[in-house]
């Protein structure tokens, strides 16, 4: 654990819960990267496709949300995964000045494939934790993200 004194602040890197997350995205990533079963998508385009499957169509606001996307990396994925044929923009009928976006049947395809590589990625990345460290670590995570990804609320 960290030691303080008075003057002094000295803390290992794995009692550091920011360093500790880092290397577990770095291992996430690196089994992502290496995965044939995601159908050539990054993380961050399968969270899209994935928010798309729960709900459509979605504005570019709505759909970073649920992501958990800032709007100019969205607007980025949004444009490869439609220049790859996966999502449509639509003009929101009630409200021109909104794009709404939808996926494609293709989309919905490499969707499906990548469903799947997901899970296998999650389940090797957790393989070693038992179901009570599974959820504790989830519990955890997930109370941290609640707590400081709006402060003010």
């Amino acid at each position: 654990m960290a030691r303080t004194t008075p003057d002094e602040v000295d803390f290992e890197f794995n009692d550091m819960v920011g360093y500790m997350i880092r290397v577990s995205q770095q291992v996430h990533y690196s089994l992502w990267s290496a995965s044939d079963q995601v159908s050539s998508l990054t993380s961050p385009q399968f969270a899209v496709l994935h928010a798309l499957s729960r709900e459509e169509p979605l504005d570019q606001t709505e759909l970073g949300e649920r992501s958990s996307l800032d709007r100019s990396t969205l607007a980025n994925i949004v444009t490869r995964l439609a220049d790859r044929g996966f999502v449509a923009r639509t003009r929101d009928e009630a409200d021109a000045r909104r794009n709404l976006i939808v996926m494609t049947p293709a989309g919905r395809r490499a969707h499906n494939v990548a469903t799947r590589g997901a899970y296998e990625i999650n389940e090797k990345l957790l393989g070693s934790l038992s179901q009570k460290d599974r959820s504790a670590l989830l519990r955890i995570l997930g109370t941290l993200i609640t707590e400081h990804r709006n402060p003010s609320a």
